[in-house]
Formats: structure tokens, sequence, C-alpha cells
């Protein structure tokens, strides 16, 4: 008797938990969820709940006619695949958002667009956290944008609508996690463009888009808090990751000719945007691109191979009218071709960017460009420190023939130029931009030449190697032309490798820089700035690594 009562005691709690489970559950943060929702390919059934594995949905129709509640989770089998476009419907709230995940073991779930519009879309939709799937999207041929991952904005909330002095914001998506792979779509760079991941927000009338009219009032709207973090994105057209706004005249833009669509079509950034961790390789066109944006930050990135297949310009990692963004710890290689094909870009209508602590090698295009066309998209206050370039091609820095680019600093970085190659590390070409170069050695062991710009103000550089330029090339007052006495130049595998690029004890470059703002910072390798050295390392001098070895 007493068995029989213990074993309808073990029954009754095992049910109480099942019970609890098809409820709610806490989260890896241990916040309360609303509902989890299972969704099985081979096993599942539309017709079930789908509130368990054992009664798992189906299709992607069946999730896509639900509309979800704040807190509720959308679990996909691992090892599954569906054909198709994932757009379900619903919005979290702060605290609460809706997520998609995986369960079980094995590979992660597979959603096949197969030339649908997204493999993933979601629309006028807020609070989503969307992680660890597998997503395709290729078609028969590449001639309509086709995106892995696409959030547009359009429009939201109508109660704005008529009055462009309010903005009405989506909130909180979170992309992490996913592999993206083989999407083609069309070579189009624009907020319809094809990419592994775009976040966009639209006016799509095609005549409001151009010039919305006076009477055709759309409502301004925009995303914050963005999060596109640990994903891989490989063989992808057009771009990795890209943001845009249609929301987007304001006078740095259009610069000489006046704003006539600033009052119906005013600039309006994305906010809080966040690129961090991701491995993006064979990129069709740009790789990381967060256009419209302010004070959006791109860090610890690898983007290897871009503007592979597009026949139109493209960078590695760039802004284009938006402000302050923050690129750091980033590591660009491989860009294909001279149409750009440099790793970083201080472009249009862009102010205060800032490149620091990135390594960029090995790009057909070089390593900078800077660009605006003259008429408009004047670009200002630029910082490029701390930065490496090994073995970057064509030239260290390519300048567009505009001459409306503004206090531009280049300071504290390193271009080394290996043997065999013609990479030209100083140009004349372009207009007349005002950029500052102070406290960076260039280490030239090819046979690519030096050549002055007027606009350009050159101060306490170290230029060693072949074809030193001359003070009537390159007019620096405090140049140095001795070895900078390197580590192990040029021998970088990685972003973490560069420790080649220290100086050692005794380098001409230790305390012979200009003081630069560096207060509170660290040098390229993580260590406090102790010495106004030229280069990359702030610190006294490090021992030799035949020295080392022997210690």
């Amino acid at each position: 008797m007493a068995s029989i009562s213990a074993a309808r005691k073990i029954l009754m709690g095992v049910l109480l938990c099942l019970m609890l489970s098809l409820i709610s559950w806490k989260d890896g943060e241990g916040n309360m969820t609303h509902s989890r929702y299972f969704v099985d390919s081979e096993a599942g059934d539309d017709h079930q709940d789908g509130r368990s594995p054992g009664t798992a949905w189906q299709s992607l129709t069946k999730v896509n006619s639900t509309v979800f509640q704040p807190g509720d989770h959308i679990l996909f089998k691992a090892g599954s695949i569906w054909t198709g476009e994932l757009k379900p419907q619903g919005s979290g709230i702060a605290g609460k958002p809706i997520v998609i995940n995986r369960y079980g073991e094995g590979d992660k779930p597979l959603i096949q667009g197969a030339g649908a519009p997204s493999a993933v879309s979601l629309y006028n939709q807020e609070y989503w956290e969307i992680g660890h799937l597998e997503l395709t999207n290729t078609g028969p041929t590449a001639t309509s944008y086709r995106r892995g991952v696409s959030i547009i904005g359009e429009d939201y909330e109508a109660s704005n609508k008529g009055t462009l002095d309010e903005v009405s914001t989506l909130h909180h998506i979170r992309l992490h996690d996913l592999y993206i792979h083989d999407v083609n779509g069309e070579d189009r760079k624009d907020g319809l463009g094809s990419a592994g991941i775009l976040i966009a927000v639209l006016i799509t009338d095609p005549q409001d888009k151009a010039s919305p009219s006076a009477d055709a009032v759309h409502e301004r709207t925009t995303f914050d808090q963005i999060v596109i973090e640990n994903n891989v994105i490989e063989r992808v057209e057009r771009s990795g990751i890209a943001t845009w706004s249609d929301w987007k005249n304001r006078e740095l833009l259009h610069d000489q000719n006046g704003c006539a669509d600033c009052e119906r079509a005013p600039w309006t950034p994305l906010t809080n945007v966040v690129i961090r961790g991701n491995k993006l390789t064979h990129i069709g066109g740009d790789g990381i691109v967060p256009h419209m944006t302010d004070r959006a930050l791109v860090e610890s990135n690898t983007l290897k191979g871009f503007n592979m297949t597009s026949t139109g310009y493209n960078a590695g990692m760039w802004t284009w009218n938006g402000d302050h963004t923050l690129y750091q710890f980033n590591e660009v290689s491989e860009g294909y071709s001279t149409r750009d094909g440099m790793a970083f870009d201080f472009d249009h209508a862009s102010d205060g960017i800032i490149y620091q602590y990135n390594y960029s090698h090995d790009n057909d295009g070089g390593t900078l460009l800077f660009c605006s066309d003259g008429s408009g998209g004047k670009v200002t206050n630029g910082i490029f420190r701390y930065n490496i370039s090994q073995n970057d091609k064509y030239q260290i820095f390519t300048i567009c023939g505009a001459s409306n680019v503004y206090n531009m600093q280049v300071y504290n970085n390193v271009f080394y130029i290996g043997p065999d190659l013609d990479t030209h590390p100083l140009v004349s070409q372009g207009g007349a931009v005002q950029v500052t170069l102070h406290n960076n050695i260039f280490f030239n062991l090819g046979s690519g030449h030096y050549t002055g710009k007027a606009s350009w103000t050159y101060d306490s550089n170290l230029y060693y190697g072949n074809h030193i330029p001359s003070m009537s090339t390159i007019p620096d007052p405090n140049r140095l032309t001795s070895d900078p006495l390197f580590i192990e130049p040029g021998a970088a595998a990685d972003i973490h490798d560069l420790s080649g690029y220290k100086l050692r004890i005794g380098s001409p470059a230790i305390g012979s820089g200009i003081n630069m703002p560096t207060e509170g910072m660290n040098d390229l390798f993580g260590d406090k700035i102790v010495s106004s050295n030229l280069g990359a390392y702030g610190g006294l001098g490090e021992a030799a690594k035949d020295q080392a070895d022997n210690e």
C-alpha cells in the first residue's frame, strides 16, 4: 500500500511539473516568460497545440499565422529543415522580449528562404531576440533583393502620422549566434538592398521616397537598441550587415546644395546600435555598414573577403550619413579590386567617426578612404588612431576628388608594406581635404613612392625603408627616418598576433611623438599609454625577440 502511495505521489509530481512547463518557464536569467512553442519539421503536426516537444507544430505557415505575446519563446528543433520565409507576428515589451531559439541536440535548425525576400523577417515589430538558427536564401537568379534577416520599420504608430515633431521608435532587436550563408541578391545599395542582415526604416512610396510631397507626410520612424552579435555570415550578396533609413535628409548630406527635403524626411538616425563579434567571409559588396546611425559601436568583428561580386564601389567597414560610429578591435582583410576595396572609409555626410585598435591586411584597395562628392556629403572630425595595416595594396590612403573633408586626424598608426608590393604610402590625388598625420610609422620595404599633398599637415612621423621621402616631398619638420626597431614586423597572422609591432628598448620612436589627446586610453595592445611614442605601442620598450628567448 505504501509503495502504491509513493508511486502515486511521484506520478502527480511529474504531471505537475509537466503542466507548469506548458504554462510558463524561466529563461537563463531567471525571468518568467509566457509560453513556449515547439516546432519540428519532421514529427510535428500543425493541429497540435505546439506547447511541448511531443505536441510540436510542423510548418512555418503555422508559426507565421500566430500572434505571439510578450515573453513567448518559439523553439525550432535542432536538425530540422524548413523552406520558405519565417514571418512571425506580435511584439514583446521591455523586459519580456519574444525569443526565437532552438531545442534539442544537433545542427542548428535550418530555414531555407529559397528566393524569398528574406529567410527571417519582422515588420514594425519590437522586443525580439532571434538566435541559433541557420539561414540560407538562394534563388534561381540574383536579380531580386534577398536577405538572410530583414527587420523593417515603416510608418510605425499611426497616432503620430501627420506631424514630424514626434518620432515613433521600435525598440530592442537582438540577432545572435546565427549562421547565415549563400544569399544571392541584386547588386543594390539602399534600404531595399540584399544583405545577410538588414535593419531598415523605409518610406516605400517611390515618389515620396525621392522627395516626399508636403501633403503626403509619413510617420517619422526609427529603431533603438539594435544588437547584432556573434553571427557567422558567408557568401552573401550584396552587403554583410547593413542599417538604413529613408529618413536621411540634413544639411550635412546636402551641404552646398541646400536641404529641400529636410522638413519632409528629416534625418532620424538609428540609435544604440551594437555590431559585435561577427565573422564575415566572402561578402559580395560592403562588409559592415551602419548607415544613418548615431553613436553606433562596431567592435571585435572579422571580415575576410569583400567586394567579391559587386560591380559597384565597396569598402570593408564604413558609415554613410551617420555620426560618431566607433570602430574598434576589428580585422578586415582581402578586399577585392580597387573599386574602393579598402578596409575603412570616412564617407559622405559623416561626423565624428573613430577607427581605433583595428587591423587591416591584404586589401587590394589599401587601408583608408577619404571621400565626399563636392556638392554634398561633407565629412568632418574623423579620427584614425592606433591601427595597424600590414601588406595592404594599391595605396594606404585614397582621396576622392572633392574638398569638403575637414579636420581629419590620423595618428599613432603603423603602416607596414612588405617586399614585392607596390603600395604607395602617401599620395597627392583628389581634392584639398584637410588631414593631419602625427606619430605614424611608415615601414616601406616595397617599391611604392611617397607624394606630398598641400592640404595635408605632416608632423612627427617616421619613414623607414625604401624611397624615404625628401623634406620637399613630405614637409614633416620633426620626421624620423631610422629603423623603428619593431619586435618582428610583418609577421602578424591575425588581430590577436600583433605583438611584433611593439617597439624594442632603445627604439627612436619611443618618446618622439607629439602629445595627443589619449588621456584614459590604452594602446593597441591593451596597455596604459605611458609615453608619447610613434606607432601603436605606448610603452617604454620591450626586449627583442632573441633577448626574450634567452631570458
